[in-house]
């Protein structure tokens, strides 16, 4: 009689496991890609920004630039490499910190752009991977586009305006530019 109740409890254990399996393991996340591609596609597909025909990146992930004509994204301490991304865990009192630092100032200031105004731009983020920098970051940016490309300040003020995210119900969070979003606007008054 024990024999027969252990053999039943198994089997029993064993149709919930392939049961569990097929539930959680297809059907729930099946269901709910579904309905997430079906109300929130943008989102679902990784909020890529399509310029011109092409993916010029995700709202979502600095991307690593090879050109002075954009707005910078803070440093990458993994060169902006999506798997895996990461700290550099460098400690304040690092050597290597301070070197890295101390490079980033003397190009910052070879560009004309004051860093005690961008100090996100000395700094690499916990991610590598944040598209995000203050508004007085992108300002002070927007000063040195002006005068390499002779754009209107007003206009550039414009698209960092346009490209500001705000406060979640004005007090979760901080004013911040997306400067992915930011590059794709003006890309598109560069190449006019």
């Amino acid at each position: 009689m024990k024999n027969n109740e252990t053999s039943n409890q198994w089997e029993i254990s064993i149709r919930f496991l392939f049961v569990s399996l097929l539930l959680l393991g297809v059907v729930y996340p099946l269901t709910v890609t579904g309905i997430s591609n079906l109300f929130f596609s943008e989102k679902a597909n990784g909020s890529l920004i399509i310029l011109d025909g092409n993916v010029f990146g995700s709202e979502l992930l600095a991307q690593k630039l090879n050109s002075k004509s954009m707005f910078m994204y803070r440093p990458s301490a993994n060169d902006y490499n999506k798997i895996p991304s990461g700290a550099s865990n460098l400690s304040p009192s690092s050597f290597e910190l301070k070197t890295l630092v101390d490079q980033r100032k003397s190009v910052l200031d070879g560009m004309g752009i004051d860093y005690r105004n961008c100090p996100e731009l000395l700094y690499a983020s916990a991610s590598g991977l944040d598209p995000h920098i203050s508004v007085g970051c992108a300002y002070e940016q927007a000063n040195f586009l002006n005068r390499e490309f002779k754009v209107s300040i007003d206009t550039l003020n414009e698209l960092i305006q346009k490209n500001t995210e705000y406060s979640l119900w004005g007090f979760v969070g901080r004013e911040r530019v997306n400067v992915t979003k930011l590059n794709v606007s003006w890309k598109k008054i560069i190449n006019e």
